[in-house]
């Protein structure tokens, strides 16, 4: 492994695979991701892509035509996912965020079921999380899309109680809402975005003391879905932290049609980037990841929101559309965002 790229070696002894190559979802320039045959296996020397941190299968061909996708056996840094695990390539310039590190209080959870709205038929579960020894006390309140992956794979609460046992940031509860039906949920639906900001956030609001509006993270198809509610309901939160949002469009994303809601979120991109004025003061933070797919058109909606008067910070890391990588990103862009909300914590 070198800042230049990585050599991948596979040992193959018995011949059983006609073919190797690595796969992997990021943005061109594609590189050969043929491996070459070898005495004893199969090599491939991989390009650095755009990335610090490069999650990968191989996609391995037996001599009768079978094809199927696997970690790389050579490889034993691997990490888990909503598809299963990955391989991963750490290139020289990856470093993890240091609160990994920190002391981080387990904290205390709580299951709620948020109610709906018209059109939606099934409420909304979720999993609120408090820091250890908060209680009912007032505090602010974060609202998590895809909330239960965010979590297992994000290390979502984790952040929270590192940064709060650190005093970098107050005691505040966790929202860690789940999708039943995350395509059509989180689409630009405006029957789920009504229940979110109509029924399902008043209700969590009563239901635990809040300190001011909340403060929403999303990511993918879920930073789309927290933008469309906002939007459509300013003043429902407080700021935003919207990662690698799915904006698709016709001009970036045409490769995408074949996604069964394709044609209503790139309606949707299309009214808010056509829109004379941005009904919302709360400050929105993009990010997205340098080797994306996604790269292209977050920029493109970052500097529409800027053009119509949006407050918005603009940021990226070095890693592809991955949980990891949003992982990542959560410190300094979250962080400073709850900061300059909340600001400091109060002295113990």
């Amino acid at each position: 492994m070198e800042s230049a790229g990585a050599l991948l070696s596979i040992d193959d002894d018995a011949a059983q695979w006609a073919s190797v190559r690595i796969s992997y979802h990021l943005r061109a320039p594609y590189p050969d991701r043929s491996f070459t045959r070898t005495e004893d296996g199969w090599r491939l020397w991989l390009p650095r892509p755009a990335v610090d941190r490069l999650e990968y299968l191989l996609e391995v061909s037996d001599h009768n035509g079978g094809t199927h996708l696997m970690p790389d056996p050579s490889n034993p840094c691997r990490v888990a996912g909503v598809f299963g695990e990955h391989s991963v390539l750490e290139f020289p310039e990856y470093h993890a965020p240091a609160w990994l590190d920190w002391d981080a209080p387990t904290g205390e959870r709580a299951e709620v079921a948020l109610p709906h709205g018209r059109g939606l038929r099934r409420d909304l579960p979720a999993q609120v999380w408090s820091p250890h020894g908060l209680g009912r006390d007032p505090a602010p309140m974060l609202l998590v899309h895809d909330g239960p992956e965010m979590d297992a794979f994000a290390e979502m609460t984790r952040y929270s109680s590192a940064m709060v046992a650190a005093g970098a940031l107050p005691p505040h509860r966790v929202a860690l809402l789940a999708p039943l039906d995350r395509d059509a949920w989180y689409s630009a639906s405006p029957a789920y975005a009504r229940s979110l900001t109509d029924h399902a956030m008043p209700a969590l609001l009563d239901d635990w003391a809040t300190v001011g509006r909340p403060v929403v993270v999303g990511a993918s198809l879920g930073a789309l879905a927290a933008l469309h509610a906002e939007l459509g309901r300013p003043s429902t939160f407080a700021g935003l932290l919207l990662l690698s949002g799915s904006y698709f469009t016709m001009r970036y994303d045409s490769h995408e049609q074949r996604f069964g809601r394709f044609y209503r979120i790139a309606s949707a991109v299309e009214r808010i980037v056509d829109a004379p004025t941005c009904p919302t003061d709360a400050p929105i933070v993009l990010a997205c990841g340098t080797g994306e797919e996604n790269w292209e058109n977050n920029r493109a909606m970052a500097a529409a929101l800027r053009g119509v008067g949006a407050s918005i910070t603009w940021d990226q890391f070095a890693d592809g559309h991955t949980w990891v990588g949003w992982r990542d990103a959560l410190d300094p862009a979250l962080t400073s965002l709850l900061g300059s909300l909340w600001g400091a914590p109060a002295p113990g």
